[in-house]
């Protein structure tokens, strides 16, 4: 697909399932849906499987895929948290698995330049932040995890969590506060 074409026109090519537009989506979503999987889904589920789900689905239910201004991917969230929320319940457990040691909060490391030392010093900081998120209830790392990594709007966190605009930046809000509060307890 071209670089310029426009989030409601690749909604329109994704609901007629056009190839490329499923492919454009794919590639640009695809690691975060996995990482939210793995981050959600209790141990023993393979989160790919679950992404695998959530895109059968969307296209079985691509027929409820409206223009309300969202992307794409906003849609699937909600799709794979539904998928999700079920295989915990089948597993009776409400143990999710922890995230991949190294990859803090699922996002891919940026090569760069910096000496050792500030190597170290981001490593630590990098091991606070992965602590202190750990240390947040799950409904707090799920609306930071929408928000901060996946970067959905608060219109498409509130799509897929089913609330209001208003509630989800109250809940963004607070769950950055309760964030940097445990990141100074973990420091201390």
């Amino acid at each position: 697909m071209e670089s310029g074409t426009s989030e409601r026109d690749l909604l329109t090519r994704f609901r007629d399932l056009d190839p490329d537009a499923w492919e454009t989506v794919y590639r640009r979503s695809y690691s975060r849906l996995v990482e939210y999987a793995r981050r959600r889904l209790p141990s023993g589920y393979d989160p790919h499987d679950a992404v695998s789900e959530c895109l059968a689905r969307a296209v079985d239910r691509i027929d409820d895929l409206a223009d309300q201004g969202a992307r794409v991917e906003a849609w699937l969230y909600g799709i794979l948290r539904l998928v999700v929320l079920e295989q915990i319940r089948r597993s009776g457990r409400q143990e999710r698995e922890r995230p991949v040691a190294g990859s803090p909060l699922g996002l891919a490391e940026v090569a760069d330049d910096r000496g050792p030392l500030e190597h170290v010093l981001r490593d630590e900081q990098v091991g606070s932040v992965r602590t202190a998120f750990e240390r947040l209830s799950v409904d707090d790392q799920e609306v930071l995890w929408l928000r901060q990594v996946a970067e959905l709007s608060v219109a498409e966190v509130a799509a897929v969590l089913k609330k209001g605009h208003g509630a989800v930046r109250q809940a963004n809000s607070r769950a950055l506060a309760r964030l940097r509060t445990l990141i100074e307890e973990v420091d201390a």
